[in-house]
């Protein structure tokens, strides 16, 4: 294998020159190493268990090495790199190789030196965790964090008729009498700041041919995740592999292009939202598993921390998953079990690699169909006009007609969905469009209990058939668009409920678009706080206002609290009686501009917080759009830290051209002392995109 070439466009875009794909992954290793050696370091240091260890000994940190630890994430690292085939291996080992050479060139990253910390660079094993820690924060953590929300909710007084009606069909089968007696023993997935932040939503669309100006099919994507970090999360690259190419975004650490396309095919994905994770009541007498009549399994966990000696804890698990209990009281506890972490890891890495260097859409269907860690919906399109659609990940099969939403302390998996048993379809419209949306397995089972509302994939279907033929324009315009469908549903509903006042007549005058000065879109939220307060008595009073102020709660329940504020409002009973005295006291409010409102600041991953003059964070600036909108931006509170939920990044390629157009928050480099450091930011926060191409020879 001889070495990459790293070249730089007139933007400062980095390049790679490379004979084969080996050569490729090197280039890309040493690349991350270079431009993003914190966030390569951090993900590795994360996959380790580590953070703590290495970094500082802070809340968060500790309770995400808990949490990688409790999943046992080392241990199936290294067992799943075991299960690698040779090419896989290779491409790897280039990879992990790229970036140890950048930091033998460049030493380490001057905010972890500012810091005094020696890190190890990533390996086999942890890249493989890495895919892992990926898969599960903000995801698969989400999703228990919210089924264990249910439980908590009935704990503090939620009416369990309703919880059964706004989640229904899920909560069919559930016993709210035995879960009130659940015993709480500490959280299964505590919300921590990890490297992969909680989402939101992402798009993705894509239009053959007949609606194309150019003959061709075009592809748009924009995942939606944390975009208020610095560095930014996305690394661009561009890459000339032999005759072939590859353009988009990867994430720093790991291998892949996430977003992107070739000479051929393009690609790109949104979190599917399946329910991946179930939980188990899990009775216990004098320390022994009622249901087996054995006693937990108990495994010592050690966590270490910078500067303070280490802890040890123990982990107990049951046949079904992991505990939550203390190793002492009897009575039901819970269980949780994941089903990513019981196999596919190497298969999943592979998938993403191969995926590159696909030669059709129906090739890169076929490749994904081996990729289990990640719950993602792909959409698809190639240069002969194929645009396709597939859905990925390990989602359980569940026995006697059990969503997975709820704890059982009968039912159990009877198998797995995976590979050709999720959804795939084929464009036959000519287009194709995913928003985390629910779609149902080969024999019509449930795979997603909390998936996002349909808002954002049906406005985005809404624009797609406005008008016949689409170009490039056309889909950025998409992908920038501020009105909310939420919003058209439920103002009627608010304006007929408040009486006359400011409220009420800017609320009525409204476009229902999310724009920074629209004074609507503030008046909007004022009138659905008040709408929860007023339903808060029946979903656990203090408790579900807290978990609306301080979760992301809002965010995965979304669809269950619209079901519930539209019948609310529509039926004269005393929920809605509530709610209309809960508007009554905003109705004299006066609203301001949204983009007043809704302001982010942006933190430098390691160092953010110093003073403005520094120059590590940036804003704050206003963020426009809402949780409902396609251009979402949606601020969500954890652990005392504000989450921007926003695109990360933009994709826009017609398959006529072998470029593509794309915008991002942040530079090239992610060290503040950099002069790329903020080069993009100015641009994607007005919605101008750039062109990127594959390298050639003439570049420096």
């Amino acid at each position: 294998m001889s070495a990459p070439r790293i070249t730089y466009d007139s933007r400062g875009t980095p390049g790679i020159l490379a004979e084969d794909p080996v050569s490729a992954f090197q280039g890309l290793g040493w690349l991350h190493g270079r431009h993003r050696p914190v966030q390569t370091l951090l993900l590795a240091t994360a996959a380790r268990g580590e953070l703590a260890q290495s970094i500082l000994p802070r809340s968060d940190l500790l309770e995400l090495d808990r949490l990688v630890h409790r999943h046992d994430i080392p241990r199936i690292g290294a067992s799943e790199a075991k299960l690698l085939g040779e090419h896989d291996r290779r491409c790897l080992d280039a990879f992990v190789d790229g970036i140890a050479r950048a930091f033998r060139e460049n030493g380490m990253p001057i905010e972890l030196r500012i810091l005094g910390c020696r890190i190890p660079p990533p390996s086999r094993e942890t890249v493989l965790s890495g895919f892992l820690i990926s898969a599960c924060l903000g995801l698969a953590q989400a999703q228990e964090r919210m089924e264990r929300a249910l439980v908590d909710a009935l704990s503090f007084g939620a009416n369990a008729g309703l919880l059964e009606a706004i989640f229904a069909p899920h909560l069919t089968g559930w016993r709210p009498d035995v879960l009130r007696g659940v015993l709480r023993h500490g959280e299964l997935a505590p919300s921590v700041r990890g490297i992969v932040q909680p989402t939101g939503g992402s798009n993705t669309w894509a239009v053959a041919g007949e609606r194309s100006a150019s003959g061709k099919p075009l592809l748009a994507g924009d995942p939606h995740l944390q975009a208020n970090q610095l560095p930014s999360l996305m690394f661009e690259v561009r890459a000339r592999v032999a005759d072939d190419f590859w353009l988009g975004a990867t994430i720093p650490g790991l291998p892949g292009v996430g977003v992107g396309r070739n000479r051929r095919v393009a690609w790109s994905g949104t979190f599917g939202v399946a329910d991946n994770v179930d939980h188990w009541i899990e009775p216990l007498r004098d320390g022994v598993l009622v249901r087996d009549g054995k006693p937990p399994v108990a495994r010592e966990i050690e966590i270490g921390r910078r500067f303070r000696t280490s802890f040890r804890e123990t982990s107990w698990s049951s046949p079904r998953g992991v505990l939550a209990w203390d190793g002492f009281a009897d009575g039901p506890t819970l269980s949780a079990r994941w089903a990513a972490t019981e196999a596919g890891v190497a298969s999943t890495l592979s998938a993403y690699m191969r995926l590159a260097s696909s030669h059709s859409a129906a090739d890169a269907e076929r490749i994904l169909e081996d990729a289990q860690t990640l719950s993602l919906h792909f959409v698809l399109a190639d240069v002969s006009g194929d645009v396709r659609y597939v859905q990925v990940g390990r989602i359980p099969q569940r026995s006697g007609g059990w969503s997975g939403l709820y704890p059982t302390d009968v039912e159990d998996w009877v198998g797995v969905y995976t590979g050709k048993r999720l959804p795939h379809a084929l464009a036959l419209s000519g287009v194709e469009a995913s928003a985390n949306e629910a779609r149902r397995a080969d024999d019509g089972a449930t795979l997603s209990t909390l998936a996002q509302p349909p808002y954002r994939r049906t406005r985005i279907l809404e624009l797609l058939e406005s008008r016949q033929i689409h170009d490039r324009a056309s889909m950025q315009a998409i992908q920038q668009d501020l009105f909310s469908l939420q919003a058209h549903a439920l103002r009627p509903l608010f304006v007929s409920a408040l009486p006359d006042g400011p409220l009420r007549r800017t609320l009525a005058a409204w476009d229902c678009r999310y724009h920074p000065d629209s004074v609507g879109a503030h008046a909007f939220e004022l009138a659905r706080a008040a709408a929860f307060n007023g339903v808060a008595p029946d979903l656990g009073g203090e408790w579900f206002r807290h978990m609306l102020d301080e979760s992301e709660l809002g965010v995965w329940w979304c669809t269950a609290l619209d079901r519930l504020l539209s019948r609310t409002l529509s039926l004269d009973e005393t929920p809605g009686r509530r709610v209309r005295a809960e508007l009554a006291k905003v109705a004299g409010v006066t609203s301001s501009r949204w983009g007043d409102i809704q302001r982010v600041h942006y933190t430098n991953l390691i160092l953010g917080g110093l003073p403005a003059w520094l120059r590590f964070d940036a804003g704050p600036y206003p963020l426009p759009g809402s949780i409902a909108t396609v251009s979402q931006g949606n601020v969500v509170r954890s652990e005392g830290v504000s989450v921007c939920v926003a695109p990360v990044y933009r994709f826009v390629t017609d398959l006529a051209e072998d470029a593509a157009w794309t915008s991002l928050p942040g530079g090239v480099d992610g060290s503040r002392f950099d002069r790329t450091y903020l080069s993009w930011l100015d641009e994607h926060r007005a919605g101008v995109y750039h062109r990127i191409a594959p390298p050639d020879l003439s570049e420096t």
